[in-house]
């Protein structure tokens, strides 16, 4: 079923017949265009003023046309050249506005491409990393789910290049949906137990009651318990809107699961979201706790950090965990839970203590 028409849909960047429109700035870049097009042969209509550039393409000779054109606009001169892709023998009209976008972003949304492509073919594989309580880091408290994508060829594609494409091609909506997706469904099939992190970003969510629902129904699916799951905030510094993220997070609670904020203490901003937010879990950067053994004003933060969250009724979990040395400091400062390379690596497979 279909909740979300944007995150639930995966759009073609072109259809394979259709139509560039081209409004360029200026003179000398209409020029550019022009003699771009005729280097590959291929005729362009004009307005009466030249204001606007109309160039019919058949694909794949729609990326030639792009490259053609990428090839002598400057960087600032293809982002300044609005552009806006039609089906042939349309012409815009005023509903089409909110598509127009310029030449620096189909060109990028061309170069990945791929991304649609795994998306719809559902290419995506999840790692699980164990995080432990500090007391006891032989039987995992719960796994966090990291995403990897499968090229063609069969080879991994990390998450940062997945992300990196959706920004470029705007899929980051339905790359979020289909992460959270998949990464439920591979837990369930690896036979993950205990609690489950499931990472989003809040800028891929329009509406909760209908972006998530989606997930929900994959929860239901797989028969798994909602208050074993911990839906974890990823770019906590990068978020611009509190209410809208609140927003969310009282939709998941209410929705019977747990909320996580990451990357806590990278900057101001993220510890004046605590008052707002209310996240049951959350999680220090992982550069403050980098050697936080050997530098003080590292320790002055997280040691503070630690208590201000059992001040609040927030449990913390110290990420990025690789030296023995930084375990015995966040031991000694009563953190609840630890996770890092030290403890256990992200794995197809979830982590197996001794006893098991």
């Amino acid at each position: 079923m279909t909740y979300c028409q944007k995150c639930d849909s995966i759009p073609e960047t072109a259809p394979k017949e259709g139509q560039l429109f081209l409004w360029p700035p200026v003179a000398h870049i209409t020029g550019k265009i022009l003699a771009a097009a005729k280097s590959i042969n291929l005729p362009v209509e004009k307005t009466a003023s030249i204001a606007t550039l109309t160039i019919n393409y058949s694909r794949p000779g729609f990326r030639n046309l792009i490259d053609a054109i990428s090839k002598d606009l400057l960087p600032e001169e293809m982002h300044e050249t609005k552009a806006l892709i039609m089906p042939p023998n349309q012409s815009p009209e005023i509903d089409n506005i909110a598509r127009i976008t310029n030449m620096n972003a189909i060109r990028a949304a061309i170069n990945s491409e791929w991304l649609g492509d795994l998306l719809r073919d559902n290419r995506l594989n999840s790692a699980f990393q164990p995080i432990f309580q500090v007391n006891d880091v032989t039987t995992p408290f719960g796994h966090e789910c990291l995403l990897r994508g499968v090229a063609l060829d069969g080879s991994e594609i990390s998450p940062g290049q997945l992300f990196d494409a959706a920004h470029s091609a705007t899929l980051l909506l339905q790359l979020d949906r289909a992460a959270r997706a998949a990464n439920v469904r591979n837990a369930r099939k690896a036979g993950v137990k205990g609690n489950l992190f499931i990472n989003f970003t809040p800028s891929s969510i329009y509406d909760p009651d209908f972006c998530l629902r989606s997930t929900i129904d994959v929860i239901e699916e797989c028969e798994l318990d909602r208050s074993s799951i911990i839906f974890e905030v990823i770019e906590t510094e990068k978020i611009r809107s509190t209410v809208h993220l609140g927003h969310i997070l009282r939709s998941y609670r209410d929705s019977g699961f747990r909320v996580a904020l990451d990357d806590i203490g990278s900057g101001y901003s993220t510890l004046n979201m605590l008052p707002d937010l209310r996240p049951d879990i959350i999680k220090i950067d992982r550069e403050l706790i980098d050697h936080v053994d050997h530098d003080s004003y590292k320790q002055a933060i997280v040691s503070k950090l630690i208590d201000l969250a059992k001040q609040l009724g927030i449990e913390v979990i110290a990420e990025g965990i690789e030296r023995q040395e930084e375990l015995e400091f966040l031991i000694e400062h009563k953190v609840d839970y630890v996770q890092g390379f030290l403890l256990g690596r992200p794995a197809p497979t979830p982590f197996m203590s001794a006893t098991d």
